[in-house]
């Protein structure tokens, strides 16, 4: 890898997958542990795999909790945060590490211009609510419980 590589988000993201794993990882556990074992015991009288009650039970009764956390984090996809772009970049990779976030930073506070950081955070958080609004009806359309 060069140093000047765009891979450098494929660092990142490898980083924000298993910071958010662990977190994930107890609600998911959490909304399993509220399935009736019932269901599960009935399916392997009737003969049904580990795939088969993976497939028609578990998945579809933590649907709810699927669609909750993907309505909260496609809200929050523009606030990636600039905190590991800014610990890892340098000189060499800091053109391919640039985000929203780290821009208004740069732009409204290092160079005092608080009127463009205020506008970007301002835009940031409207298309941050636009997204998670469109995500939000699309689960209603879909059958799913709506978060607002």
């Amino acid at each position: 890898m060069s140093t000047n590589s765009p891979l450098i988000w494929l660092i990142i993201v490898i980083i924000d997958c298993w910071k958010e794993m662990g977190w994930n990882a107890i609600i998911y556990l959490s909304s399993m542990a509220g399935i009736d074992q019932g269901l599960y015991e009935a399916a392997q009288i009737d003969g049904a795999n580990r795939f088969q009650r993976i497939w028609h039970i578990t998945l579809p009764g933590i649907r709810p909790t699927i669609i909750v956390l993907l309505i909260m984090s496609i809200g929050g996809a523009l606030n990636v945060g600039m905190e590991r772009q800014m610990l890892l970049s340098n000189a060499l990779v800091q053109d391919h590490t640039m985000v929203l976030s780290w821009f208004s930073y740069t732009r409204g506070i290092k160079s005092s211009d608080y009127g463009l950081g205020t506008a970007l955070g301002v835009f940031q958080s409207a298309v941050g609510v636009t997204l998670l609004l469109i995500a939000n009806k699309i689960a209603g359309l879909v059958g799913e419980d709506k978060l607002v």
